[in-house]
């Protein structure tokens, strides 16, 4: 039985390594599920030839006037266009990823009131405690027809395998060639008890809870007594997850040979444990921030306050268990609810790419692509929350140059491994003493983890202060440290993966068993770190005094260090760090088969040119381009601290790659430091803009003597054009420029240029800053530039709702903006369109 069961995982594993997963993958919604196989067949070869790697489908609400094309969740006829997509994808090179479920969370018609979520609420009679147990009743969100029904019991194992029957009827009779099974982010809003909930707590916790209803019923735990109870109740609910729901979903996958894609985020659980349980943890790019990029916008209207700011230490909460547990691939749902419909460009686009890859992500999933019949008119169908990628995107011609870039950079991020220093412990039990804010439960909520969540205090301080000062860290849980061993001076982790260092944040409550660990750290020298102090309480009730006697005898003699200035005692101790960052550059570090590898991108304003260190040891040094595909070995210092030293220029907006060699690669070419082009030219005079192609119809051409956008002008057919148009202009060059090689600056690009220089193509500008290559020998004295500017759909969406025309024809939520209110572009003022400038010539 063990050697079948070898051989199915491994005939799995073959198939999945044929997908291309550094190619960007896609949530695929299926509105309605009224999909056609001609259009199915069509949507994949477009897909395909823009440059993506698969699909992930999701089942959703349905489209007004669709109806008769609604094909029911889980009939054999969703079945039928299921087992079509596989193979026409299959044809194209293209994977397909699945929702066990309709909408999220998980949930339907096949839920019953026994299997569905449930709450509960304590009321008291002349000083009786009584439960009360009822279903919270929530439904499932933006379900499908055919998939609309109550919230499953997440943390009743029974309730998951009821819930799981319909697919097990499918998949039973035919594996369909699905390369991974989703569940979306936990959203089971008020679900806090399930079906023996007494019974599951006493087995895990040891004490039966029903005698402490009076503690339950508070909503401020302030005696040890309550403290101690709401841990246990806490941790219990954690536990569930991590023992009755995960294990069954995940074993569901398995028996078919699928793999697993989870985002542990929104659970009222040590998310870093159930990330662990999945093949392929999923994080979350959710909204919009600021870049202190040059031109970088930012859409005025998300509001930070109430839906949170996005960072690279929420993508660490996925990156690090896939890391300590050792997992290849860390998925990312990306730009949802980047900016408002029809205003998102590539440029604000490829920064959140950027920072993802720095918080450990290496397979982006855009959020996402509505399936459309190939002939809808537009603006198509659309899905409510996302930024839209599909062919009716205003972008979707430039958008296989995003692809190739994602397709570069995962290529190296994925086939390296992680190469951090220190392992962070994440204090749960701390947070667990209190009941939580979410109906006595704490969710780890991703959106405003950062505002008013757990990193918004000294916690995410302390993160922030070590991402500052180049120190590289996992997040590690009680769990994973105690599947650890310690191993000369370093602390290895059960997937191999070799800690130098131990970083306590401020810490009350701790458990024996890490307490334990910790103290053998310290007794075999290795490097752990408390903030401020020595936890001084051990967790739980039961039995908690005589616990707590062993656990203070222990911390009497730990023998760690405990600091007041963390950062300082690691420099102190020659804790291994980076100073890329004190560069105002951001970076991750990877280990590859030959030496190092290192993602640098430049976010910020602060670094244009200059040596940066490395901590590798290095032979040789190769600098890598994603964006242009280019390479080249470049000459080094060696540091009397055994650090590298490299020349770089990366102005704001800029990413590259550094690979370090262990050993000297013989036979190459060493460029010289690159140099700083100085020399500029602005390009002026008559500026000859025709109209190509685009809609609502095509505005007449214009010449203008300054750069300006299109959509200013009073004529209406500029301010509501959406396509593309031709800048020409002829320009003289001094003497000192000719046939020099540099680049051409675009300046204020809206959106993208095609770029030709005396008839020779120079490719397309799409991100910050917009620049292109220019060889040598191109220019001359007298020379002809043409660029072609492709503007964002805004102006065009602004005129079909002043003119009323019905666009807007979805269920359930249908459309709303940024701020979920209803959508309505009428009111909108017109969006800079075309090439703002200044435009120079650099060399």
């Amino acid at each position: 039985m063990k050697k079948i069961l070898f051989l199915l995982l491994l005939v799995a594993q073959l198939a999945h390594s044929q997908y291309n997963t550094a190619k960007p993958w896609a949530y695929w919604w299926w509105m309605g599920s009224a999909v056609s196989k001609e259009g199915i067949k069509q949507n994949l070869a477009d897909y395909a030839e823009a440059g993506f790697g698969g699909m992930h489908i999701i089942p959703i609400y349905g489209v007004k006037g669709e109806e008769k094309n609604f094909i029911p969740y889980l009939s054999p006829e969703w079945f039928e266009m299921l087992d079509y997509t596989c193979a026409e994808a299959k044809k194209v090179g293209l994977g397909i990823d699945m929702t066990l479920g309709s909408g999220w969370p998980f949930g339907g018609p096949q839920v019953n009131q026994e299997n569905a979520a449930k709450s509960f609420k304590i009321n008291e009679i002349n000083g009786i405690f009584e439960l009360k147990i009822d279903n919270t009743n929530q439904k499932v969100k933006r379900a499908a027809p055919g998939g609309e029904g109550l919230v499953v019991d997440h943390f009743d194992k029974q309730s998951v395998q009821n819930y799981l029957k319909p697919f097990e009827t499918f998949f039973s009779k035919k594996n369909y060639p699905i390369r991974a099974f989703y569940n979306d982010s936990y959203e089971a809003y008020g679900a806090n008890w399930t079906v023996n909930f007494y019974e599951k707590f006493k087995k895990l916790r040891g004490y039966d809870i029903s005698q402490y209803l009076n503690i339950l019923v508070k909503n401020k735990a302030e005696t040890e007594i309550e403290k101690r109870i709401w841990g246990d109740y806490n941790e219990t609910i954690s536990d569930l997850l991590y023992t009755e729901f995960n294990p069954v979903w995940t074993g569901f996958a398995k028996k078919y040979g699928k793999l697993t894609r989870n985002e542990a985020h929104g659970s009222p659980a040590n998310i870093l444990d159930l990330y662990a349980q999945t093949d392929l943890p999923e994080t979350e790019f959710f909204g919009s921030k600021s870049y202190d990029i040059p031109l970088y916008r930012q859409d005025p209207n998300y509001e930070e306050s109430r839906f949170g700011r996005p960072g690279n230490l929420v993508l660490k909460l996925a990156s690090s268990p896939a890391n300590v547990v050792g997992k290849k691939l860390v998925s990312s749902e990306t730009a949802t609810w980047l900016g408002n419909h029809f205003k998102v460009s590539l440029s604000q686009i490829k920064p959140i790419i950027d920072e993802s890859f720095v918080g450990g992500v290496n397979h982006i999933f855009y959020h996402g692509m509505p399936y459309t019949p190939p002939n809808e008119p537009f603006p198509g169908w659309l899905f409510y929350a996302s930024t839209n990628f599909n062919q009716n995107s205003h972008f979707w011609k430039e958008l296989a140059q995003l692809n190739k870039y994602i397709e570069n950079c995962q290529n190296l991020l994925q086939n390296s491994k992680a190469d951090n220093d220190i392992l962070f412990y994440l204090p749960m039990y701390d947070l667990w003493q209190q009941p939580g804010p979410n109906n006595q439960t704490h969710a780890i909520n991703v959106h405003t983890i950062l505002n008013e969540g757990m990193f918004s205090g000294g916690l995410g301080k302390l993160a922030h202060n070590l991402v500052a000062n180049g120190f590289s860290f996992d997040f590690v849980s009680d769990k994973q440290i105690a599947k650890s061993k310690i191993v000369g001076k370093e602390i290895v982790t059960e997937a191999g993966q070799k800690y130098t260092a131990v970083v306590v944040p401020k810490t009350e409550v701790l458990s024996l068993e890490t307490l334990t660990f910790f103290k053998n750290m310290a007794q075999k020298g290795l490097k752990i770190y408390f903030e401020n102090q020595l936890p001084s309480k051990v967790n739980g009730f039961n039995d908690w005094q005589k616990r707590q006697d062993l656990f203070e005898e222990m911390a009497q003699n730990l023998g760690v260090n405990v600091s007041s200035n963390l950062i300082q005692s690691l420099k102190n101790e020659n804790v291994k760090s980076e100073m890329i960052a004190e560069n105002g550059l951001s970076y991750i570090r990877k280990k590859t088969k030959t030496g190092h590898l290192y993602f640098i991108t430049n976010l910020a304003n602060s670094y244009h040119s200059n040596s940066i260190s490395l901590s590798s040891i290095a032979n040789s040094v190769q600098l890598y381009d994603p964006l242009t595909n280019s390479k080249k070995f470049v000459t080094f210092r060696k540091l009397d601290n055994g650090k590298i030293s490299i020349p770089l220029v990366l102005n704001a907006g800029q990413s590259v790659f550094v690979e370090t060699f262990d050993k000297k690669v013989e036979g190459v070419k060493i460029s010289n430091p690159e140099k700083v082009l100085t020399n500029k030219i602005e390009i002026s005079g008559n500026w000859k803009i025709d109209f190509l192609n685009g809609m609502p119809y095509l505005p007449g051409s214009y010449v203008a003597k300054s750069l300006q956008s299109w959509a200013n002008n009073s004529d209406t057919a500029r301010q509501y054009f959406s396509g593309t148009a031709k800048y020409t202009i002829d320009f003289e060059l001094p003497q000192a420029a000719l046939k020099k090689a540099g680049f051409i600056d675009l300046g204020d690009v809206r959106e993208s240029a095609k770029v030709k220089l005396n008839g020779v193509d120079l490719g397309i500008s799409w991100c910050l800053p917009f620049q292109l290559n220019i060889p040598q020998n191109l220019l001359k004295k007298s020379n002809k530039l043409e660029i072609e500017v492709t503007n964002l759909s805004a102006n065009r969406i602004r005129f079909m709702d002043k003119k009323g025309m019905p666009w807007r024809k979805f269920y359930d939520i249908n459309m709303v903006d940024i701020n979920y209110k209803s959508f309505d572009a009428s009111g909108w003022q017109p969006v800079d369109s075309g090439i703002l400038g200044p435009v120079f010539i650099r060399y």
